[in-house]
This record gives C-alpha cells, sequence and structure tokens, in this order.
C-alpha cells in the first residue's frame, strides 16, 4: 500500500508539473480530462465552470458519441450537484438508480455511478468536474481522493490559464493604445510651432504614466511566471490531507509554504492597487470611520506582539469619527505600522498617536519606531515605485518597495499629506494628516469648471479627485476654479490664470520640473504659483520657494494659509484684464 500511495503521488505531481507548464485556456482544458484519465477511470468527463449562477460546460471527454452540446445548469435545481458546491467537497452516487439525490435528465441513462468534484480557487468554486461510469459502484474511496487532489491541480491550471488570457487581452489593449498615441504624436509634430511648454508639461506626464504602467506590466508578468501556482496548489493538497495526517515537522513546513504565498498575493495586491491609482480606477468610498476601531485593528495586525516590541498608544478624546475611505485607511496604517514593526529590532518600541488639529480640521496620525532610521539624503528613495534603500540581493529586510508608495498616493486621495523625519540609528516618525471629512459625496467632479466672477484659479494635479477639496473650497468664495490632470486630457484655457495651484504629490525632483515647465510657458509665466504639498520631506519647502513657487503649503489647509491662498490669487486678479484664448 505504501508503494502504491508513493506511485499515486509521483504521478500526481507529473500531472500538476504538466497541467502548470501551459498557459492557453484552450489547451488546458481538454489537457485536464486527458490527465485526469491517467488517474481515475471513467467513460464520461467534463468541465462545468461556474458563471454568475449558472455551470456551463467548457470542455468534455466521452466514450459514448456525443450527438450535441451539453445545457447549462442551475446548481441548486441538482441536489447532488448543489452539495458538492456548497460544502467544498466530493460527492460520491455510487448508484444513480437508487440514490434519491439524482436526477435524471436528457443523456443521463447511461450513468450509473457519479462522482462531483468542486474545482476550488482561494476558497471560492469557480467549477467542478463531472465524472461518470456505466458501472454501478464503479468510484471508490481511492478515485474520490485521487479526484479530489487532482482538482487542486486543475483549478491552479485554469486560473493560471485565465489569468495569463487577462494579462494578453490588456497588453493588446496596451499597444493599441500605445499605436493610437504615436498617430497622434505624428500628427502634433506638424503643429510644433502652435505648442506650449504646457502642453509639454503634459506629455512629460504621460511618459512617467506609461513608464509606471511599463514596470507594472513587467512585474505582474514576473510574479505570474514564479512558483506560485505549484505552491499554492500543494498547500491546497496537504492541508486537505490528501496525503495523510501531517507531523510537526511538516506542519512548519507547510507553515513556511503558506507565508510565501502570502507573501506573494501581497505583491500582486499592491502592484494592481498602484496601477489602479495612478490610472484614475481606484475609487474612495465616503463612511464614517471610527478612529478608535480603525487604531486598534490596525495595532492588533502588525506583528509588534510576535517580536516582543513594546507598543504605545494615544488617542485624543476629540479624534472620534471622520469621513472617510475605511478600507484605505486600514491600508495606510497597516503599511507604516508594519514598517515600522520590520524595521525595528526586537524589544524596540512603535507607537501610534491620534491628535485633533482644529487649525487644519484634520486629524493626524503619528507612526514612531525606536528602529534603524533613515538619513535625510535616503528619504525621497523611499517613495519611488519599487525602491529598496538596501537593494543588494542579500538585504536584510524583505519587500516590494511599493508599500509607501500606495501610502502616500492614498493619503494625497484623501485631501491629506504624509510628512516624514527620521534619524539614523534612532528611529522615525511618519505623520499622516487625514481632513475630518476627506471625502463628500456632495462634491462634484474637481475636473469640471467652476462659475464665479472672481479670481481664475488653475489647479494642476496628478491624481483624480484628489483636488476635490480645495476646488469646492476655492469656488464656495466665489473663485473661477478650473482643474487640469496632468497627463490626461487637454482643457482649453480662455484666459491667464491669476494664480496657478500646483496640488502635488510628486517627489521633490518632479516637482521642481514642473515649477519650471510653468515658467517657461508663454501662457502661464506670469501667475504666481502656490505648491500644496501631499508627501512633504526635509528641505522639499526651500526647494520649491527657490524654484518660484510664490507660497508653499502642506496639505490639508490651515484658515489662515487658505485665506494667504485667497490673498495671492486676489493680488494678481484685475476685473478688467483682457480675455485670451489659448489650448493648453
Amino acid at each position: 500500500m505504501p508503494e502504491a500511495e508513493h506511485g499515486l503521488s509521483e504521478v500526481l505531481l507529473e500531472v500538476a508539473q504538466t497541467l502548470t507548464a501551459n498557459l492557453d485556456l484552450s489547451a488546458v482544458l481538454p489537457m485536464i480530462l486527458d490527465q485526469l484519465a491517467r488517474l481515475v477511470d471513467y467513460d464520461s468527463a467534463s468541465i462545468m465552470l461556474l458563471e454568475n449562477d449558472l455551470l456551463r460546460p467548457a470542455a468534455q471527454r466521452s466514450v459514448f458519441p456525443v450527438n450535441s452540446t451539453p445545457l447549462a445548469v442551475h446548481p441548486q435545481e441538482l441536489a447532488h450537484v448543489q452539495l458538492a458546491l456548497t460544502t467544498h467537497q466530493p460527492v460520491l452516487i455510487e448508484d444513480t438508480a437508487r440514490d434519491t439525490r439524482w436526477r435524471h435528465r436528457p443523456g443521463s441513462d447511461a450513468i450509473r455511478c457519479w462522482l462531483g468534484v468542486p474545482l476550488i480557487v482561494d476558497d471560492q468554486v469557480v467549477g467542478m468536474l463531472n465524472i461518470s461510469h456505466r458501472t454501478p459502484g464503479h468510484f471508490g474511496p481511492i478515485s474520490v481522493q485521487t479526484a479530489g487532489a487532482f482538482a487542486g491541480f486543475a483549478a491552479i491550471a485554469l486560473n493560471n490559464a485565465a489569468l495569463h488570457q487577462q494579462l494578453h487581452d490588456e497588453l493588446a489593449e496596451r499597444s493599441r493604445i500605445e499605436a493610437e498615441l504615436r498617430e497622434e504624436r505624428a500628427h502634433l509634430t506638424v503643429r510644433v510651432a502652435e505648442q506650449t511648454s504646457a502642453l509639454r508639461v503634459a506629455n512629460q506626464e504621460m511618459v512617467q504614466a506609461a513608464r509606471m504602467k511599463d514596470e507594472f506590466m513587467a512585474a505582474m508578468s514576473h510574479e505570474l511566471h514564479t512558483p506560485l501556482n505549484t505552491i499554492i496548489a500543494m498547500t491546497d493538497v496537504l492541508r486537505e490531507g490528501a496525503y495523510g495526517v501531517l507531523n510537526e515537522r511538516q506542519q512548519r513546513a507547510l507553515t513556511t509554504v503558506a507565508a510565501s504565498s502570502r507573501r506573494l498575493l501581497s505583491l500582486i495586491s499592491d502592484v494592481l492597487d498602484v496601477a489602479r491609482i495612478e490610472s484614475g480606477k481606484l475609487q474612495l468610498l465616503a463612511q464614517e470611520v471610527d478612529v478608535d476601531h480603525l487604531c486598534r485593528v490596525a495595532l492588533a495586525q502588525c506583528g509588534a506582539v510576535d517580536k516582543k516590541q513594546r507598543v504605545s498608544y494615544r488617542l485624543d478624546p476629540a479624534a472620534t469619527t471622520l469621513i472617510a475611505d475605511e478600507r484605505r485607511l486600514r491600508q495606510i496604517l497597516g503599511n507604516l505600522l508594519s514598517n515600522a514593526v520590520k524595521f525595528t529590532a526586537e524589544g524596540g518600541a512603535i507607537g501610534l498617536e491620534v491628535q485633533v488639529e482644529d487649525e487644519r480640521d484634520c486629524l493626524a496620525f503619528t507612526v514612531w519606531d525606536t528602529g534603524i532610521g533613515i538619513d535625510d539624503g535616503d528619504l525621497h528613495r523611499l517613495f519611488r515605485p519599487f525602491a529598496q534603500l538596501d537593494g543588494s540581493l542579500s538585504r536584510r529586510y524583505e519587500g516590494t518597495g511599493l508599500g509607501l508608495t500606495i501610502v502616500h498616493r492614498l493619503v494625497a486621495m484623501h485631501g491629506g499629506s504624509l510628512a516624514v523625519t527620521s534619524r539614523r540609528d534612532e528611529g522615525s516618525h511618519f505623520v499622516v494628516r487625514v481632513p475630518r471629512r476627506a471625502i463628500s459625496e456632495t462634491i462634484e467632479t474637481s475636473l469640471a469648471p467652476g462659475g464665479g466672477f472672481g479670481a481664475f484659479v488653475l489647479i494642476l494635479t496628478g491624481l483624480e479627485h484628489a483636488s476635490d477639496l480645495v476646488a469646492c473650497a476655492l469656488r464656495a468664495r466665489g473663485q473661477r476654479v478650473e482643474v487640469m490632470l496632468q497627463g490626461g486630457e487637454s482643457i482649453p484655457i480662455t484666459e491667464h490664470p491669476d494664480l496657478i495651484v500646483v496640488n502635488s504629490h510628486l517627489l521633490a525632483r518632479n516637482l521642481l520640473q514642473t515649477l519650471h515647465n510653468l515658467r517657461r510657458s508663454e501662457m502661464l509665466n506670469t501667475a504666481p504659483i502656490v505648491v500644496l504639498a501631499a508627501l512633504h520631506l526635509p528641505g522639499d519647502r526651500e526647494a520649491a520657494l527657490n524654484a518660484g513657487a510664490a507660497a508653499y503649503f502642506v496639505k490639508p489647509l490651515s484658515h489662515q494659509e487658505f485665506d494667504h491662498l485667497l490673498a495671492i490669487s486676489y493680488a494678481g486678479f484685475s476685473v478688467d484684464a483682457p480675455m485670451r484664448v489659448h489650448n493648453y
């Protein structure tokens, strides 16, 4: 018997390697049925995939003539099918003539023994293996166990093939868009004399966005070809006890495998978040957030207890609730606290403090640690996608280099800011400021031009909806506001602006280039420029002012800073200013 089990294990591993080696869905489907025939003797088998509330046949293999395409079925109409899908376990009907669960359907008269095995990916049922034989009692316990183990590999193979197809479609769409961009740029070169430097700024932002997408596609392509499929498949099979009861040593090995799986899945999730944010597809939900509950959940999940670190938590009694996206706030605090734990030695200390800043009408979340700290010269590198301060192959700390990139972009989308101070070997302080009403469903889209008869304010922003709050506040004070999404569709500017607001989430180097380009624009070079920073690092304020900015504020604005902003706009405002038409 042990030799037989060993032989079966070798065949299963060989089958798994065969299935996961192919990413073509049209080839994987029949291959699954062919490989199943090596392990389980059957007359007929089909792969049924779950689409909404229907099981639809995707592939079929049978010794009987197939006269017509099998029909899609509702699982709830067939008790034996519904049982397999809801219990996540194989269901065996030894004799269809005697088992009351079996429901005869056209073409099922030859079936006397039936086995249904769910296909499961990440605890979600995606389909079912439908296996049958003409002989009652044909499938025994070994067949059920073998089919269950095989289904784990089959589900992973189907999922990988679906991901590959999705990636292929995205690459094809990207190629189409790039071809259109090349054609458009060729057309624009004919009118290069009419171009303004402001349009070149938008072009540069488009190149930057394209580069980010390139990095995203490259990372996704690489990670999808890692051993994630084998790790997940073998972990699932072993956890289900397909090879018997596990000893302590095997359990430790499984724990390591599971941790690796979670790390890779976390990587893919981070990459997708960055892609959604940069493309403007990530939408924030307006929710009333319980601040104390939010903080305690984040602290409980950060892992400080496992490293025997001291944890400090201080909450301003006035910090009760705020309107924001709770899931994204939890992601912000979770990333910052996890970093604090990661870069602080065992026995060190981390902390979370929440204060109300009435002047800014915001909450300030401070995450601090007594860890390794960071030199001032390295702080800007923290927020570059995929950047690691320790880039060596043997670096001590794992990570993708995306956590802080996601944090500061999510903070910017909430209309807030992230400030960092740190000293080598002394620790770091990350301060996240979020308006008490960071999201409002009543705010009109930031790209809609504002009415009013006051000064004309042009807002340049790199993230969609990041300027909603300031644009709404300016319009409420009678200003005429237009918002331009850098790298997005051009907006016609009908006159010289009285004020340009650069609502920036950029690193200092990119921000200074933006200021330089604005000063070179014939249409925009006379307007004062105010920088609203969503990412504030030591030296950024001085650099922006030296580059020509009239003022530099860290969001959210205090009442005094907002009044200063209005004063700057009115200083350049003239009732008799001539109107000019210019395409920007």
